[in-house]
Formats: structure tokens, C-alpha cells, sequence
């Protein structure tokens, strides 16, 4: 297994040509072992939490946009700076943001269409989708990993809500495009795991995210 300063990369910028993004039930751990280049299948592995051991999988999305990519964003106001006469400068506010992603999927199946309309597996019938009346955000834990053949990246959401975020054009001269937008809100972040996949007692810390700085891939070193 190469050491943390053999995978250091000469820099960390990253153009990532191609990445991945998988959906798994919120709170799911990441996958176990990182770095690795992702392939676009599925990613299975089990766990322990105590005595009670389960099966975990990350579920690839499919295909999404080459053109617009994965857009993360934050709203909220900016810090305003705050004084007196005798101090003009004297406190800087720090307003609440909120955190989200907008993704363009380009696969046309059950699974985008119940993310795109809010719909649970109750609305695919005889093989076929069923727009509900009442939209409901799927609630997905999200992993993303980009790599440029020799250096990868990856964001870790251990909870988000998923619903579509803007039209569907039926264009003859470019892939159809189903958008849909991620809220991030608070999960568990980070825990630690132990030789045997085990989640490492006290180890857990509770946040919106987890991002892996860009590292080497061990089979290009």
C-alpha cells in the first residue's frame, strides 16, 4: 500500500475529464477504501455499527452532463462589517449558509424520473413512471469522485434532499437533461472505521460534508 507522501500529487489542481456520482440511504458510510478510480459500477461493501453488521451500496447514477457539470453552491447573506464611531471596523457578522447541488442527469430512467418528480418506487407501474400529484424530495446520502487519470477527488453528503430543479427540453441536437437539485442538510459526516469495516466507537462527528483533497492514484505511482 504506498504511504501518504508517495500519493502526495505534485499539485492539487484537478480538471477532472471523468467522475461519477453514486446515491446510497442518508448516513451511509463513504466507500471504505479511497483513493481508487472509479469505474461507474456500483460500490458494495458491509459494516459494523456495535454488534449489528449491514450491507451497504452506493448506487451510480448514471450518466450526467458533460456540458454543465456538477454546480455546488451556498446562499446566504454576506458578512457585514459592523462599528462604532470610535472603532468603524470593529465586528464582522457571520450569517448562516445553506449549502446545495445542482446536477444535470442525462439518463432517462425510473430512478432519475422518481428524482426529478419526487415520487417513491409506489409510481413505477407495469415498468412504466407515474408522475404523483404531491412532489416528495428523495432523501439520498451522495458521494462524487472525479479523477484525471491519474489524480482523484471526492465529496462526501451523508444527507441531502433531492427534487428537479428546472425544465426538461426535448432538443433534437443535444442530450436531454433532467436537473435536479440536492439540499445538503446535517448528517454524520465523518466515523472512523476499523480494520474489519467496524465504525470505531465516539469516532463519529456530525456535519454536511466530507471532501477528500486530491490524491495520487496508487496503480500510477
Amino acid at each position: 500500500m504506498p504511504t501518504t507522501e508517495e500519493l502526495k500529487p505534485l499539485h492539487y489542481a484537478l480538471a477532472p475529464k471523468t467522475g461519477f456520482v453514486y446515491v446510497a440511504p442518508v448516513n451511509t458510510p463513504p466507500p471504505p477504501k479511497f483513493p481508487f478510480e472509479p469505474d461507474g459500477r456500483d460500490i458494495a461493501f458491509t459494516y459494523k455499527e456495535g454488534l449489528t453488521e449491514f450491507a451497504a451500496t452506493w448506487v451510480s447514477i448514471g450518466n450526467t452532463s458533460l456540458e454543465n457539470g456538477i454546480e455546488m453552491s451556498v446562499e446566504g447573506d454576506d458578512p457585514e462589517t459592523l462599528g462604532t464611531w470610535q472603532v468603524p471596523a470593529l465586528e464582522v457578522t457571520s450569517p448562516p449558509k445553506s449549502y446545495s447541488m445542482t446536477i444535470a442527469l442525462a439518463d432517462i430512467s425510473l430512478e432519475t424520473l422518481k428524482l426529478y418528480y419526487g415520487a417513491g418506487d409506489s409510481s413505477v407501474v407495469g415498468g412504466e413512471f407515474v408522475i404523483p400529484n404531491t412532489a416528495t424530495p428523495a432523501d439520498r446520502a451522495i458521494y462524487i469522485i472525479g479523477t484525471d487519470g491519474r489524480n482523484v477527488a471526492a465529496w462526501y453528503y451523508p444527507s441531502t434532499r433531492i427534487i428537479g430543479s428546472d425544465s426538461i427540453t426535448l432538443d433534437p441536437a443535444a442530450l436531454t437533461e433532467i436537473p435536479v437539485r440536492a439540499s445538503i442538510v446535517a448528517g454524520r459526516a465523518y466515523a472512523d472505521l476499523d480494520a474489519d469495516n467496524k465504525i470505531v466507537p465516539g469516532s463519529e462527528k456530525n456535519g454536511l460534508g466530507r471532501v477528500y483533497p486530491k490524491v495520487r492514484l496508487p496503480e500510477v505511482i
